[in-house]
């Protein structure tokens, strides 16, 4: 069994002898009660049997719960979780499983499907089995020779989602929506036609402030669906879980760790606006919801359906390698639905207020003439510094506002003045300026009549040191100018930049993609960024342990590794490594971390594939 003990050495089977008061209790999954080192009794995991039973093999001292908290599929998943992402299986334990509640499981009458079914012999230790066959890690289900990698789905046609899921079909698209179109009502037809082949499906989101109009949607018309938020209660997450291990529930919904419900006949998984940096799990084991759902996809022969409106260098990557399939709008619709896109410079017409172009300001006059409100998008939050009368920060914008249009309603919205988790009461409830920095647009739901959107400071978003800075800034637009609707309804995003010619401002002008990833693709391979290459980084807490570090990693990845480090953050050290295959450097680095952990070396903690490699730790 596995002991329920943070330290990466012991992330290895131990056995125990089954009593015989005990045998007709203990199955694969069961979580028990054990004796470790000492007198210590710490949580276990059965993770399978053997007669072949060590002389100083101790006793099981009970059984904590009767639902078993995986069987082979699950098992399988999380040992593959752990592996890819140099951790340990107790630490994917922890996320996979909600907060255990007595009181659910003694409300529960147990069902056949949730058990065992071989009883364990009497006195029988218990060891973890073999391998189970699967997949090779990262097989995806490739096109059909001489299919077209690109679907499109023209107006008034069926749903080609819904379609390849009623087919039976197996593998991974990408599907990108039309600017403003109805996520959920696709993603409703999605898991219905799911249903009605007999299988399961599971809905992740992004869990940020305001929630997601997805998950709400899919909330509403399952009702029965397992939500596994992590905002709810431990009783009700716990409840949710338990029923799909009971075979009860067949539609999960909720955050990351959704990905890993115990959920039997998988028919599809969504991953919605896959590149959302929520999507990324930042305790061990760091996985991402995108890699899961790729794989469990694989392994039980079920689609995987990613969203979004620009794709992420790794979904780009499984597109190109012709593993994932992209289902897009017919062109000439998607471009009638987006808005204008105006590209100014803030100094062509010189000095003016609050630092906005004249035609920003105009848009935002124009929406207030109809009774509507206009965002303003600004690089950083924070309040009006007199000391800095320069910086665009939220609070300098929205003083500034409500100087040159006296009367109108100026707001802020950013961490510093609404909480995350509060939808503001005023938002889109009458006419006024919203002024917000990238997390109101990534974690607030949109602007209700909000037709206008003014990007101020967008030279410092595509400026910012970060490997994915024009990608995020790209995206973001996106997502902003998503809220405006059709040119033809006044839609209108003024974007002030003085690189007009940057391939992300170009391809938000144009509403293409492809023409993005065409021209940052040759910058990434230059640089070994992803998709050219993928990165581990390596960080540790004692700065005099850093050539130590540097030392080992390079004996453990080899020769054809880069290594970059290490450097200073904060009180501890850094260093990146750039790899050819993330995986492989994972199994490659997972002795060191053992070796550390059992006899003191360099202490470090790994992020296989992280989202932000130069950012200071919070």
């Amino acid at each position: 069994m596995l002991v329920d003990v943070p330290l990466l050495h012991l992330d290895r089977p131990f056995t125990y002898r089954v009593p015989p008061a005990l045998a007709g209790q203990v199955h694969l999954g069961t979580r028990v009660k054990v004796p470790f080192g000492g007198r210590r009794r710490v949580d276990g995991w059965v993770v399978g049997r053997t007669r072949d039973l060590p002389p100083d093999a101790r006793d099981l001292l009970r059984v904590v719960s009767p639902i078993p908290s995986f069987g082979p599929p699950e098992l399988t998943l999380l040992r593959w979780v752990a592996d890819r992402y140099a951790a340990a299986v107790i630490d994917t334990l922890r996320l996979a499983i909600p907060p255990r509640v007595a009181a659910v499981e003694k409300s529960m009458e147990p069902t056949p499907d949730s058990r065992d079914p071989t009883p364990d012999p009497p006195g029988a230790a218990l060891h973890q089995p073999g391998p189970v066959p699967g997949p090779p890690v990262g097989e995806r289900s490739r096109p059909r020779g001489g299919e077209d990698p690109v679907v499109h789905s023209p107006p008034g046609s069926s749903d080609p989602l819904a379609g390849m899921v009623g087919a039976g079909r197996a593998g991974a698209v990408y599907w990108r929506p039309l600017p403003g179109e109805d996520r959920g009502a696709r993603v409703i037809a999605l898991i219905e036609a799911t249903l009605e082949r007999g299988r399961g499906a599971i809905v992740v989101t992004p869990e940020v402030a305001a929630g997601s109009a997805v998950g709400d949607a899919v909330r509403k018309a399952f009702p029965d669906a397992a939500d596994l938020a992590s905002d709810l209660s431990d009783r009700r997450r716990y409840r949710a879980w338990a029923e799909l291990r009971q075979g009860r529930r067949r539609v999960v919904v909720g955050g990351r760790s959704s990905v890993l419900a115990p959920l039997p006949a998988l028919g599809c998984v969504i991953v919605d606006d896959e590149a959302n940096f929520a999507h990324k799990e930042q305790r061990a084991p760091r996985f991402h919801t995108r890699e899961v759902a790729l794989r469990r996809a694989a392994t039980a022969r079920a689609l995987c359906v990613l969203t979004g409106t620009v794709p992420s260098a790794e979904a780009l990557a499984a597109m190109q390698a012709g593993q994932c399939r992209l289902v897009a709008p017919d062109r000439a619709v998607e471009r009638a639905a987006r808005p204008l896109v105006e590209v100014v410079d803030p100094d062509d017409e010189g000095p003016t207020a609050a630092r906005l172009h004249p035609r920003g300001l105009a848009a935002i006059r124009g929406a207030l003439a109809r009774d509507e409100p206009a965002y303003v998008l600004v690089p950083r939050r924070g309040g009006a510094d007199p000391a800095s009368p320069g910086a665009r920060s939220a609070g300098q914008v929205a003083a500034e506002l409500g100087r040159i249009l006296p009367g109108v309603p100026v707001w802020r919205l950013d961490r510093e003045v609404v909480d995350p988790g509060m939808v503001p009461p005023w938002a889109g409830q009458q006419p006024g300026v919203v002024v917000g920095t990238v997390a109101g647009v990534k974690d607030h739901p949109p602007l209700t009549g909000c037709r206008t959107v003014v990007v101020v400071g967008a030279d410092t978003a595509l400026g910012q040191a970060e490997v994915r800075s024009a990608e995020e800034a790209y995206r973001t637009w996106s997502r902003a100018a998503a809220w405006c609707g059709p040119r033809s309804g006044v839609g209108r995003l003024v974007l002030q930049t003085r690189h007009g010619g940057h391939h992300a401002v170009q391809a938000l002008v144009r509403w293409d993609p492809e023409f993005f990833w065409r021209h940052e693709l040759p910058r990434r391979v230059e640089l070994g960024f992803p998709p050219a290459r993928r990165l581990v980084l390596i960080e540790g807490p004692e700065p005099g342990e850093a050539s130590a570090a540097m030392a080992a990693l390079a004996a453990a990845l080899g020769p054809k590794v880069e290594l970059l480090g290490p450097a200073e953050m904060g009180r501890g050290w850094r260093i990146i490594a750039k790899v050819e295959d993330a995986e492989s450097a994972a199994r490659a680095l997972r002795p060191l971390l053992v070796e550390a952990s059992r006899a003191g070396g360099p202490r470090m903690s790994v992020d296989v594939e992280p989202l932000e490699v130069l950012a200071v730790p919070r």
